[in-house]
């Protein structure tokens, strides 16, 4: 029994040695991932979804990984301008946005905000996109939409 008593204890002072130790980093460890690069978007920052409004909605915009500037007639990637949808759908993401309508806002001047004016009471939809400066929506740009009442 002594002999293996002997035999045992090297093989646990080793085991004890390779064991992980808080005193000391454990150099096989994997680097946590850096975090996600932030989704390109845009942004209807008001009014906010379920909100009640008067006839009169004014959109105030944002956008998060895109430059908003004035249309230029170009495509640049990285740089575009916003359109609103009012109870209208997108064009498909690879058509130009066609020209302005009462349901359909060409922003492009850059601006971040559109006063729609007079608009029926009852529920409503907005859907804010993101376009290059030839008005084709933006590749990988993801669009945002609320659903507000408008209340006489």
């Amino acid at each position: 029994m002594r002999s293996l008593t002997f035999a045992v204890l090297p093989l646990l002072a080793v085991a004890a040695a390779c064991a992980p130790s808080a005193d000391r980093a454990d150099s096989t460890a994997v680097p946590p991932s850096p975090p996600p690069a932030p989704l390109a978007m845009a942004t209807i920052l008001s009014p906010t979804e379920g909100d009640t409004v008067g006839v009169d909605v004014k959109v105030t915009l944002g956008a998060q990984g895109v430059t908003i500037e004035k249309a230029t007639g170009a495509r640049v990637e990285g740089i575009g301008h916003h359109h609103l949808f009012l109870d209208d759908d997108p064009t498909a993401a690879d058509v130009a946005i066609p020209p302005a309508s009462p349901t359909r806002v060409h922003l492009g001047t850059g601006a971040t905000e559109h006063t729609f004016t007079g608009v029926a009471p009852g529920p409503h939809r907005i859907i804010a996109v993101v376009a290059y400066g030839d008005h084709v929506p933006m590749v990988g740009v993801k669009a945002d939409t609320v659903n507000i009442v408008v209340k006489k």
